[in-house]
C-alpha cells in the first residue's frame, strides 16, 4: 500500500503541476445546457446528507453530484482516488492514515474546505459503518492547516476501503462544520451545502432536485443545469426519453428493452450491478417454517432465475451463485442455483409441509415490483403462498434499519445491494447481528464469532480463509438465497455526448451515471 500511495502521490504532483494548472483548465470550460435524469424511485432528502448515509448504493447518485470526499471511487479506481485530498499516506503498519487537503477547494457558500471540517465530519458521522470506524479510531489529529491524520487503536487494514467507498459509508464525505452546526441536520437536508461539482438550487420534497454547476469546483464542470426527477413509473420514464424530456433514464422496464435496442438514437446501458437475494426475517425462531433448512432450499429451487432475467432485464443479468458481488475483495465464486419445482415440493413434504404454507408478505426493494411479482408466482407453484408488499424506497431502507420488529408475522425480503470494497462490507451491513441494515433479522452467532476473528486478524491469508468459510456457510445453509446479479438497464438520450454506454456508466463501483462533472452534451 505504501508503495502504491507513493507512486500515486508522485504521479499527482507531476500531473497537476500545482493549483494554477487546475484553475487554468477549469477556466477553459464554460458550463452550458441542461441535463435531466429520470430517477426510478422517490427521492429521500436524507440522501443529500452524507452524515446519514444508509449503507446502500442509493446515495451514490446524489453524493457524487452535490458533495465531495477526501478519497472516493472514480471510474476504474475502487476507493482511493484523491479528491478533496490531493494525496494521502497509509502507514505500513496500518495504524494511521494521513491526508493532505487540495489547496483552494471551497464549499458552495464560498467557505474554504478545512481540516476542521474533515475532523468534524468524521467525529459527528452517524451513518453506516460509524460504529466500526469510531471503535477502531483513537483520535483525529490536525497536523497543520492542510494536513489531518487518523490514528487507529490497532492495525485497521480496511480503513481506506470503508472510508473511501461511497456506497458503503459517508464518513469520508466532507460537510461544512460551521454551517452544519448552525442549521442542524434537518435543515441541512433541506438546504444542503457541499463541495461537489453541483450546488442545489431548489428542492421539491421527494420529487425534484435542481442543481447548477459549481464553477469554483477544482475540476471542469461541463453542464450548467442538472435536474433529477422522481419518476417511479417505468412507462412514464420511457415516454420522457422518447419525447426528449429526459436525457438519462434509470431502470428501463423489460417490455421496453427491445424498442430501445432498435432505435439507434438512444444508447442502452445494461449495467451489471447489484446482487439480489431472498432472506427470511426471524428464521431462527423454531416456529417459523423457514427455520428448517429444507424449506429455505425449497424456496431457492422454486425460483426460475433465468426466466426473470429474460423478462425483466432482457437477459443482461447474471445467474450468480453468491449474494456478494464477485468484484470485491475475498468474494468467493459459487455455482449458480438450479430451478426444480418438483424437488422443492419434495423438500417441503419432508419438512412437514405437504400442502405448503402461507407467508404474510414478500417485499422487494422498491421499485422493482414486477420481479417481486414473478417470485411470488413461482413460490406459489410449490405451495409457498404469499402477497407482494410495496413501499417507498426510503421507507423500506428505514424499516430494514429498524430490525425484526418492522417485519412482523411471516415475511420474505427480496433484498438487493451493490457494495464496494470488500466482502466484509456486505456481511457487516446485511448479515451480522446488529449490523446497520440487518439489525436482529438474521443473527447466526457462530458466523458472527468467525467474523469477529476476521476483523481482529492482520494476516491476509487467514482473513481470506475466514471470509471463504463464512460465505460457504451462508450459501450451504441457505441463510440467504441468491437470485441473480441484476442488470440495471438504463438509457442515454441523443443530447448526451457518449460514444459508448461506459462513458456515462463506469461499472466498477456504481450503477449510476458518474462522474457528473465529466458528462457532456453534444454541441
Amino acid at each position: 500500500m505504501r508503495q502504491r500511495v507513493g507512486i500515486l502521490g508522485v504521479g499527482l504532483c507531476v500531473l497537476l503541476g500545482g493549483v494554477s494548472w487546475v484553475a487554468a483548465q477549469t477556466a477553459k470550460v464554460v458550463p452550458k445546457g441542461k441535463l435531466t435524469l429520470a430517477w426510478h424511485a422517490s427521492i429521500a432528502s436524507k440522501w443529500l446528507d452524507p452524515q446519514e448515509h444508509d449503507g446502500t448504493a442509493t446515495p451514490d447518485n446524489f453524493l457524487n453530484a452535490l458533495h465531495d470526499a477526501l478519497i472516493k471511487n472514480y471510474r476504474d479506481t475502487l476507493f482511493d482516488h484523491p479528491a478533496l485530498a490531493e494525496r494521502y499516506e497509509f502507514a505500513q503498519d496500518a495504524t494511521s492514515a494521513t491526508f493532505w487537503l487540495r489547496p483552494g477547494t471551497r464549499f458552495h457558500n464560498g467557505e474554504p474546505v478545512t481540516v476542521e471540517d474533515v475532523k468534524f465530519s468524521f467525529e459527528h458521522y452517524r451513518g453506516a459503518k460509524a460504529d466500526l470506524l469510531k471503535s477502531k479510531t483513537e483520535r483525529v489529529e490536525i497536523i497543520d492547516n492542510r494536513t489531518v491524520r487518523f490514528h487507529f487503536k490497532e492495525p485497521f487494514l480496511d480503513f481506506l476501503m470503508l472510508f473511501g467507498t461511497s456506497n458503503v459509508s459517508g464518513a469520508g464525505w466532507i460537510v461544512p462544520a460551521k454551517y452544519y452546526q448552525e442549521v442542524g441536520p434537518d435543515r441541512f437536508k433541506q438546504k444542503p451545502i457541499g463541495a461537489g461539482p453541483y450546488k442545489l438550487m431548489r428542492q421539491e420534497a421527494g420529487t425534484r432536485l435542481e442543481f447548477e454547476a459549481f464553477e469554483d469546483y477544482y475540476k471542469p464542470v461541463h453542464i450548467k443545469q442538472l435536474i433529477m426527477l422522481s419518476v417511479p413509473e417505468a412507462t412514464t420514464r420511457f415516454a420522457m426519453l422518447e419525447s426528449g424530456e429526459a436525457d438519462i433514464i434509470y431502470n428501463v422496464g423489460g417490455e421496453f428493452i427491445e424498442r430501445l435496442q432498435k432505435n439507434r438514437q438512444w444508447i442502452i446501458a445494461p449495467v451489471l450491478s447489484g446482487s439480489w437475494w431472498l432472506e427470511f426475517p426471524g428464521f431462527q425462531n423454531p416456529k417459523n417454517p423457514f427455520h428448517d433448512k429444507r424449506v429455505r432450499q425449497a424456496a431457492s429451487l422454486a425460483v426460475d432465475r433465468q426466466a426473470i432475467n429474460e423478462a425483466e432485464m432482457g437477459g443482461f443479468g447474471k445467474n450468480s451463485g453468491n449474494w456478494i458481488n464477485s468484484d470485491v475483495l475475498y468474494a468467493i465464486d459459487w455455482p449458480a442455483f438450479e430451478h426444480s419445482p418438483e424437488q422443492a415440493r419434495q423438500l417441503l413434504r419432508e419438512a412437514g409441509y405437504p400442502n405448503g404454507f402461507d407467508v404474510d408478505w414478500l417485499t422487494p426493494v422498491p421499485v422493482f415490483y414486477s420481479r417481486g411479482e414473478s417470485v411470488v408466482t413461482q413460490l406459489a407453484t410449490v405451495g409457498i403462498r404469499t402477497k407482494l408488499q410495496t413501499m417507498e424506497r426510503g421507507v423500506f431502507l428505514q424499516k430494514m434499519q429498524g430490525g425484526l420488529k418492522e417485519w412482523p408475522g411471516l415475511q420474505i425480503l427480496f433484498n438487493a445491494t451493490r457494495v464496494g470494497g470488500t466482502w466484509a462490507n456486505w456481511y457487516e451491513s446485511f448479515f451480522k447481528c446488529g449490523g446497520f441494515n440487518s439489525r436482529d433479522r438474521i443473527c447466526v452467532k457462530e458466523l458472527d464469532d468467525k467474523f469477529a476473528q476476521y476483523e481482529r486478524s492482520v494476516n491476509p491469508a487467514e482473513r481470506q480463509k475466514l471470509a471463504a468459510e463464512i460465505q460457504r456457510a451462508i450459501l450451504e445453509n441457505a441463510y440467504f438465497v441468491p437470485i441473480f446479479r441484476h442488470a440495471f438497464v438504463n438509457a442515454i438520450g441523443p443530447k448526451v455526448a457518449a460514444q459508448k454506454w461506459q462513458d456515462i456508466f463506469p461499472t466498477i463501483t456504481s450503477g449510476y451515471a458518474y462522474p457528473w462533472e465529466e458528462i457532456k452534451l453534444k454541441e
